[in-house]
């Protein structure tokens, strides 16, 4: 999360971005379907009648943005969602619509055909302290869902406030006891007609089904996908398993079957998320300029502790359509939004995948390249289709976003900014020199098992105040040259605690967080070169998760 903009009374200035044109992160690179497969429940093999069509192995996919494909694509919606007033005030209100497109142990048969990615983000090892709690809500804003999809039709979300008959007390009582659901009115009062699972923000409908707008469209199975890889039904003997194995997922589908959405959908899906019971949203989407209407709503999910996790972008190439006119390796928004997570891609072999963008916005890594299943949808297939090979920082994403509702199963008082010290301090840091951070790895790759080891340990001894220990260089106190090391020190009220060290760039918002560590007789610590954050002015705190130290300010002179 490494824009965690921490305000430094008299030393920080505040900085706010312009306008900008957003581009997709995600195209497809060939007119032929993606490889699919039926999971055969009975032998976990792929059902050989199936026929996998080949796709091209190495590039995410993405979709066209040259302007004329664009032109065709953004037809004239009206302002009015009718089902929705919340909403139609949000469309309303929004003077820029800017465009987003997609980024593209257990017995379930998936995860034994393919466990490199479970392995890779040491899935086992957490598996045996938490699975997953249905009281962890991930909100899935991307392309429609299929709904009736054999490994997530069970983890659907449902708002109790729409579902059920009315009685006499209720507002919408009309003399006769009638579906919630679908009795045309807002029984909740939250502004959104019948929305019992999940909504559509692209069409104001409460219907988030995928194939309404195409169902040949390049965007129409991304959300299943994705969906899929955050919180698909583990353990039940079919399909795949990811982190969480028992997450409800609120899907809310914000972008057409063909790829685009706007902003004004985007924002109001995640104050929907927000206000709707979501603990974690989910976002493989993206555009390569800031947006102030985006960024005030993650802002507000931050503020309500709602943990935003968000695809870095595919850039890392510098090629596609993406990302032409901006620097090779741009990270996207939200990805650099303040206060979420991002999220690149790593193969089977650890190393960056060559298309996932890069740089100091970078927080973490995870699987999202090579030979991965997930639930996928086509007008053929509704039920049993799964995707067997993926390519994008989108899946890699969600991997993130389940890691997060395993901890908040785990320890339901983790607040936003426990969770991230977590993810980012426990990730696995092999292939980053330093031992802390690289811009190409972030923080590293996910480590699902530390990730509970360090939070559970924590919840279990409670967290206490630390004492943060901390060096100025060798002229003074509160202040600091480039290319120095520093050396941070943590103590704990117990004589063994994890402790890590929150670093926090003044300027830039980016953050660093030094690996979570076991102090020995109450102390630990660490050295750090200044290189780490580059930045005029950085605080530190000494964080237990989500209790942390007054911060210490250093400057350079």
């Amino acid at each position: 999360m490494k824009k965690h903009l921490i305000l430094i009374a008299l030393l920080v200035g505040i900085i706010a971005a312009g306008f900008f044109v957003v581009y997709p992160q995600l195209s497809r690179t060939s007119n032929e379907e993606p490889g699919v497969t039926k999971l055969d429940e009975t032998t976990q093999e792929p059902d050989k009648s199936i026929t996998q069509v080949q796709e091209d192995d190495t590039q995410p996919e993405t979709y066209q943005t040259e302007e004329n494909t664009v032109a065709q694509q953004e037809t004239p919606r009206s302002e009015s969602v009718a089902a929705s007033p919340k909403q139609t005030e949000i469309r309303t209100t929004t003077e820029v619509e800017k465009t987003y497109y997609p980024l593209a142990a257990p017995n379930d048969p998936g995860y034994t055909l393919v466990s490199w990615p479970m392995t890779m983000m040491n899935a086992p090892a957490a598996w045996d302290i938490a699975q997953g709690s249905t009281n962890s809500v991930i909100a899935v804003l991307d392309t429609g869902f299929a709904l009736t999809h054999d490994d997530l039709s069970a983890q659907w979300y449902e708002n109790t406030g729409e579902t059920g008959t009315t009685n006499s007390s209720d507002t919408c009582w009309t003399g006769t006891p009638e579906d919630k659901s679908a009795n045309d009115c807002d029984d909740d009062a939250n502004g959104y007609i019948d929305d019992w699972r999940g909504w559509d923000f692209y069409n104001g409908t409460n219907n988030p089904a995928a194939g309404q707008d195409n169902p040949n469209g390049d965007g129409v199975s991304h959300g299943t996908e994705t969906a899929g890889l955050a919180g698909a039904k583990g353990n039940n003997g079919v399909g795949i398993a990811t982190l969480s194995w028992n997450s409800s997922l609120m899907p809310l589908k914000v972008l057409s079957d063909d790829g685009p959405g706007y902003t004004s959908d985007i924002a109001a899906a995640i104050y929907y998320a927000v206000d709707n019971g979501a603990t974690v949203i989910n976002m493989s989407l993206g555009g390569n300029e800031a947006d102030s209407v985006l960024e005030a709503a993650t802002d507000y999910a931050y503020a309500n502790n709602v943990t935003v996790v968000a695809a870095a972008g595919n850039c890392g190439t510098g090629t596609g359509d993406a990302c032409t006119g901006y620097p090779t390796g741009i990270i996207g928004y939200p990805a650099r939004n303040p206060h979420v997570i991002s999220v690149g891609a790593v193969d089977s072999s650890g190393a960056r995948a060559s298309f996932s963008s890069y740089g100091d916005a970078l927080d973490v890594v995870a699987p999202g390249s090579g030979t991965m299943y997930a639930p996928t949808w086509t007008p053929e297939d509704e039920t049993s289709l799964y995707r067997t090979s993926l390519y994008g920082t989108s899946y890699a994403a969600p991997y993130t976003a389940s890691l997060v509702a395993l901890l908040q199963s785990l320890d339901p008082a983790l607040d936003a900014d426990g969770i991230t010290s977590i993810v980012l301090g426990t990730a696995r840091k092999t292939g980053i020199a330093d031992g802390v951070y690289s811009t190409t790895l972030g923080h590293g790759v996910v480590d699902a098992g530390r990730a509970l080891l360090v939070a559970n340990s924590i919840k279990t001894a409670g967290a206490t105040t630390s004492v943060l220990y901390m060096t100025g260089n060798s002229k003074s106190e509160h202040t600091y040259t480039e290319n120095t090391t520093m050396a941070s020190g943590c103590e704990t009220e117990a004589a063994s605690a994890y402790c890590t060290v929150w670093i926090t760039g003044g300027a830039t918002g980016y953050d660093r967080i030094l690996p979570y560590t076991l102090t020995t007789n109450n102390y630990t610590s660490w050295t750090w070169n200044t290189s780490l954050l580059p930045d005029s002015t950085i605080s530190l705190n000494a964080v237990q998760a989500n209790q942390l130290t007054a911060p210490y300010i250093l400057s350079t002179k």
